[in-house]
């Protein structure tokens, strides 16, 4: 008998030990890192305990239910009595659901979020009743759901779990908008800065060309897109040049370019009508050489001695208009990309003259042939020519002062000289004048990379 007392009594004692246990274990405390996108519904869903447990045991504001992505979070273990009345509650619940269950025919306009709150539900009580799945969000004009409920009077948001969802995953997305507002750079002002308002055909690089700085100081002084707009204003930093004032001082230098040209005509022009003079007084000498046989003879070596002096005097005063023709200037140094794109700029606002290959008027292929010229290369006078200067490549594969073509090859009707990015210079047409253009309106069909 007393050995049966002492199994009874080890036996009792082993069930309250393992009791004592199983109840340590259950009301221990847990922990979790939050993750991103991560909520207080979420956690209270996860781990089958309240939100105002866990608001209440991690010191959370009860009104934002704010938590932070890399936050530790104690969570509270399920207590059997809060379980076993929130199993009454939701069989209760169920039952009440049950009861109140109705079906309603969707609209246009309607969602799972509307319905819910019009009839004091929620999305997930919809999805089970239509046996919809847990990320189903999708519904279509016409189709019939089950809903539990009464329509709301004022339709004002009900405290449902979906919309605390809502609320406590709204300061986590505006925590990570802060972030993002964060880490855009700061814009850079120098205080030796001027504006550019953005012109049509224009690109970084070639507004970086025209005041001397380089694009990287375009894109930190302000806030850029994908693309530049037209009237869009530009802050440059600490210029090295001045547009205006290029742009007159290249004005200048084709003025005087143009007074030298009338001038020079002028010239050869006065030769010509002194040489014209010259032969006209000879032959107004002839007849009276013809009545004077005798005179003439004697006269004859003199005569001959005075036209040739005129002739030569003539000549001489010829001569200096000969010299002073202009002729292009050929470096001697190897052409660079770079070289070649600058020295085609240097002819923005020349006039576009048709055949015209000179800096006086230039059409489109006299001017790439000008330009090429000067660096000692020879490509041709017209675009078929000039497709054979080099090597074919796609226009993605061109570089700065590359041959940029349209149309087909050995029938291109256009060649301009590439500048980078999306820019060219060329003498587009009659009418206009040398230019630089923008490959988004006019795309070439191929370039070629000059040998």
């Amino acid at each position: 008998m007393n050995h049966t007392a002492k199994k009874l009594l080890v036996g009792t004692v082993g069930a309250a030990g393992l009791f004592l246990a199983t109840t340590a274990t259950a009301n221990a405390d847990t922990t979790h890192k939050v993750a991103k996108n991560d909520t207080v519904w979420d956690l209270s869903q996860k781990y089958g305990v309240s939100i105002q447990a866990i608001e209440a045991l991690n010191n959370i504001d009860q009104n934002s239910h704010l938590i932070v992505t890399g936050q530790t979070l104690k969570v509270p273990a399920k207590d059997a009595q809060v379980s076993e009345n929130n199993n009454t509650a939701q069989a209760a619940d169920k039952k009440a659901d049950t009861e109140n269950t109705s079906d309603v025919t969707v609209k246009a306009g309607d969602t799972l979020w509307t319905l819910a709150q019009q009839y004091n539900t929620s999305v997930e009580k919809l999805r089970e009743l239509n046996g919809l799945a847990a990320d189903a969000y999708l519904i279509h004009p016409g189709n019939v759901l089950r809903v539990n409920g009464t329509v709301q009077a004022t339709q004002q948001p009900a405290q449902t779990e979906q919309p605390v969802q809502q609320q406590t995953e709204q300061p986590v997305v505006q925590q990570e908008a802060t972030q993002e507002q964060a880490q855009e750079p700061q814009l850079v002002v120098s205080a030796n800065h001027t504006t550019h308002t953005v012109q049509a055909g224009e690109s970084l690089y070639s507004i970086a060309q025209a005041y001397g700085v380089t694009v990287d100081s375009l894109r930190s002084a302000n806030n850029l897109g994908a693309t530049l707009l037209v009237g869009q204003t530009l802050t440059i930093n600490d210029p090295a040049k001045d547009p205006a004032q290029e742009a007159a001082a290249q004005q200048a230098a084709q003025e005087q370019a143009a007074s030298q040209a009338q001038q020079e005509a002028a010239t050869q022009q006065a030769a010509q009508e002194q040489a014209a003079a010259a032969q006209a007084q000879q032959q107004v000498q002839q007849p009276v050489q013809n009545q004077a046989p005798a005179q003439t003879q004697t006269q004859a070596p003199a005569q001959q001695t005075q036209q040739t002096q005129q002739t030569q005097q003539v000549q001489q005063q010829a001569q200096p208009a000969q010299v002073q023709q202009p002729q292009q200037q050929v470096v001697s140094t190897p052409a660079d990309g770079s070289a070649i794109a600058a020295y085609a700029q240097s002819f923005i606002g020349t006039p576009y003259v048709w055949g015209g290959s000179t800096p006086s008027g230039f059409d489109c292929s006299g001017l790439t042939q000008y330009v090429y010229a000067h660096f000692g290369k020879q490509i041709g006078r017209n675009t078929i020519a000039q497709e054979s200067a080099g090597t074919h490549i796609p226009v993605s594969q061109a570089q700065v002062g590359d041959l940029l073509f349209w149309g087909t090859p050995g029938s291109t009707y256009h060649v301009a000289i590439y500048l980078g990015g999306n820019s060219f210079v060329a003498a587009p047409e009659p009418g206009q004048s040398v230019k630089i253009g923008n490959m988004a309106y006019f795309m070439p069909s191929f370039a070629v990379h000059v040998n």
